[in-house]
């Protein structure tokens, strides 16, 4: 299986060092990318990057989430499952304010209408067995009345069909050092390899 790690806007795949360092034994694949190029061609980017990838499992947080579920769309059978840390499923309502004060290309991408969160809403995800979301419970934001994290709301997290929801109580960012995170990822894990085990 061939781990496939996306982070959050702003963040690099220094932030999965810890779950790195705690899960091993797979082949990896870090993608980058930087939210100012805008969410299609940084998908386009991450599809010419796993266009020849077999037996891939997402590991992503924040908006590195919202790609999986692209990705996943596009590359169908070649995913395997994904665990998704704090995704902002439905948009973010903080980001149509923000880009009022300061516009920015990734409150353009990422609020609750916006064209990534729009497709994303019909994107089908039953046909994939493993899919996991984990929804940090802990933080909060005055940007947003709702129950929060301190950026992504838990409604935001809960909006998609076909996932597998755990909360976590962790702020947004912390959510990546987590023990509970690690711990979700390998039994994601291990529920995929068992299911490609020859019967």
């Amino acid at each position: 299986m061939k781990l496939v790690y996306i982070h959050g806007h702003g963040a690099s795949s220094d932030s999965f060092n810890f779950i790195r360092s705690e899960i091993n034994g797979h082949d990896e694949i870090c993608l980058e990318y930087d939210s100012t190029n805008g969410f299609a061609a940084n998908l386009a980017a991450m599809l010419e990057q796993l266009k020849d990838a077999s037996d891939v499992f997402f590991v992503a947080h924040s908006l590195g989430g919202l790609y999986a579920l692209h990705l996943a769309d596009k590359l169908g059978d070649q995913v395997a499952g994904a665990v998704t840390m704090a995704t902002p499923y439905g948009g973010s309502e903080a980001a149509i304010a923000l880009n009022f004060i300061s516009p920015q290309q990734i409150y353009k991408d990422i609020h609750p209408v916006a064209s990534p969160v729009m497709q994303g809403r019909n994107i089908d995800l039953h046909a994939l067995h493993n899919w996991t979301a984990i929804v940090t419970t802990k933080g909060h934001s005055h940007l947003m009345a709702p129950a929060n994290d301190g950026v992504v709301t838990v409604d935001s997290m809960r909006n998609r069909r076909g996932v597998k929801f755990i909360e976590v109580e962790s702020n947004h960012h912390e959510v990546t050092q987590s023990r509970h995170s690690i711990d979700i990822i390998k039994a994601a894990l291990k529920e995929v390899e068992e299911l490609q085990v020859p019967a």
